[in-house]
């Protein structure tokens, strides 16, 4: 099960290393690691960016891949991607998800800052931590809808300018398509029957499974 867990980690990492090299024209090298029955694909060490050539901060992403909740499927159970400032390797923000997080977003990002108005709602709130924006754990459309690193990439070089090579939006435009195809089979398997359904409306014909309909995946959609 292990070994064929790996074949299915592999290509995934693959296609992480050859993005972030298309794009930021970089060697990446992208680690796998077993760890009791699952898999940690990370990008170690974490890639140098730059602005005008200048080396100002460090990208790291990490993946722990593991087989979906019925055994047939490469998942990803937790990500972080993450900015670092190669100033004092503080980090800036963090893209995060955790399929089984229960006190926070699934999926979510951290922002390492400070805001005077955010702040004084916080300590207003009796927030525990009201100067620490890290604390606060923003949601991102949860296990299905998270964004993807495609997302972040094109984040780091329109928003925050960083160095990429000039056809970096072509594959991060076709990875990003890659992702959202497979979340959109994922979120099928969670709800057959509106699949089903939308496809007798754009006039496909549909058969039940002999068993009857599949169970229907409300929790993952109920889910923060």
């Amino acid at each position: 099960m292990v070994n064929a867990l790996y074949a299915e980690v592999v290509p995934f990492a693959n296609e992480i290393g050859e993005l972030l090299k298309n794009v930021f024209g970089k060697s990446v090298i992208v680690d796998i690691t077993e760890w009791h029955g699952r898999f940690l694909v990370r990008v170690a060490p974490p890639l140098e960016l730059t602005i005008r050539g200048e080396a100002l901060a460090t990208l790291t992403a990490e993946f722990g891949c593991t087989w979906d909740s019925a055994g047939t499927f490469l998942a990803v159970d937790k990500s972080t991607i993450k900015l670092s400032a190669l100033l004092d390797r503080a980090p800036i923000f963090r893209f995060e998800y955790e399929r089984r997080a229960h006190s926070k977003p699934a999926g979510h990002i951290q922002v390492h800052g400070h805001r005077g108005a955010l702040s004084h709602l916080l300590s207003r709130a009796h927030h525990d931590t009201p100067h620490s924006m890290e604390a606060l754990h923003l949601p991102v459309g949860g296990a299905r809808f998270r964004p993807c690193l495609e997302d972040v990439v094109q984040f780091l070089i329109d928003d925050c300018r960083f160095d990429a090579q000039p056809r970096w939006r072509d594959h991060v435009e076709l990875g990003r398509e890659r992702w959202r195809r497979l979340q959109l089979r994922t979120v099928v398997r969670d709800v057959p029957m509106e699949a089903a359904d939308e496809l007798k409306r754009l006039g496909y014909t549909v058969i039940e499974p002999e068993e009857g309909p599949p169970s229907q995946g409300s929790v993952t959609l109920r889910a923060w």
